[in-house]
């Protein structure tokens, strides 16, 4: 009784979805993305472009999905300074800058329910939310560092680490791909979205937030700054964030 149930109701849905105008709509925007769990990486501005798919179920309620071009990227450009010793067992100030960015493509599928609160004719709000599933497909990312250390602090610029202050500098840089195999960032990300749409007409505009359920890496460090000087060497599972913002035009097709 329940399978019968259950199949008369999946047929239900499919011949409601069948007879309703199907909308298609073309979308770009940008937002800020960051990751959880990490003290030192500050959220960037990333974009975004597709194309959606909206299958209505009645006046109300229909189900939406689509395929998206997004961009998510994260940063750090700071210094901090710590007090530490050298091989000798004598007392050196240290001053640690760092200039890192991470910046990756996916290509992302929601699926998402939505249901729709009509303010006139011609215009309305809608509300949708479900998971949404991602694959990262390029990207580069890079991490600039210089160490300066100094016996003395008797200079204000220590703070920032230079040349010409006394101070001894190590320094170095690298460049890799987001998604490298050895050293990059996990792939898939499946997560969950959330948005609020205002229409008119066949235009719309509107606000999102994601939250990524896997992590992007096992092994992050938690504070980058005292992790390289290893004061801490906690590691972390940071996941994706981030809120958009989007502007759109739709149109249907098929018969009602």
């Amino acid at each position: 009784m329940k399978k019968h149930l259950l199949i008369a109701l999946v047929l239900g849905l499919s011949t409601t979805i069948c007879h309703s105008q199907v909308k298609i709509s073309v979308q770009g925007g940008t937002g800020l993305t960051g990751i959880t769990k990490n003290e030192n990486y500050n959220a960037n501005f990333g974009y975004r472009f597709g194309v959606g798919v909206e299958f209505p179920i009645d006046k109300t309620w229909s189900m939406q999905t689509g395929l998206q071009f997004l961009n998510r990227s994260y940063s750090v450009d700071e210094a901090v300074t710590a007090l530490g010793t050298n091989e000798e067992g004598k007392q050196i100030y240290m001053a640690l800058g760092i200039d890192s960015k991470i910046n990756g493509i996916y290509l992302q599928v929601p699926i998402k329910v939505a249901a729709y609160l009509p303010l006139n004719n011609n215009c309305g709000l809608q509300f949708s939310g479900g998971p949404y599933i991602a694959y990262g497909i390029g990207g580069k990312s890079k991490v600039n560092w210089v160490l300066a250390t100094k016996e003395r602090l008797d200079d204000d610029d220590f703070i920032t680490p230079s040349e010409g202050n006394g101070a001894t500098l190590v320094n170095g840089e690298a460049t890799h791909k987001t998604f490298d195999k050895n050293d990059g960032l996990k792939r898939l990300d499946i997560g969950l979205s959330l948005g609020v749409d205002f229409k008119y007409k066949s235009f719309f505009a509107g606000i999102g937030a994601e939250y990524g359920f896997l992590p992007i890496d096992k092994e992050f460090p938690k504070d980058l700054f005292k992790y390289s000087i290893q004061e801490n060497q906690t590691l972390v599972s940071p996941h994706n964030t981030g809120i958009e913002f989007h502007v759109g035009f739709c149109f249907s097709v098929g018969k009602r």
